[in-house]
């Protein structure tokens, strides 16, 4: 198989993919925000991830630093 082909089978389970969750019983807006995590995971992630550390270190001040630590220790 060479590139080309391998292209074409990845756009078509691709395809197929994009159908399903068309297709899923679920309202549309579940479909909407799986297709956006789907294609843009890091919109959301980075922010979120930066939030809860906020919020995080906030709760518990010095005590997050020896947390993370620990963590990786």
């Amino acid at each position: 198989m060479d590139e080309r082909e391998f292209i074409e089978v990845l756009q078509k389970r691709a395809k197929q993919q994009h159908k399903i969750i068309d297709d899923l019983p679920f309202p549309r807006i579940f479909a909407l925000v799986t297709k956006w995590l789907s294609d843009h995971p890091w919109r959301y992630l980075i922010p979120l991830a930066f939030l809860l550390t906020l919020l995080t270190r906030s709760l518990l001040g010095q005590n997050f630093t020896e947390l993370v630590l620990r963590l990786f220790y």
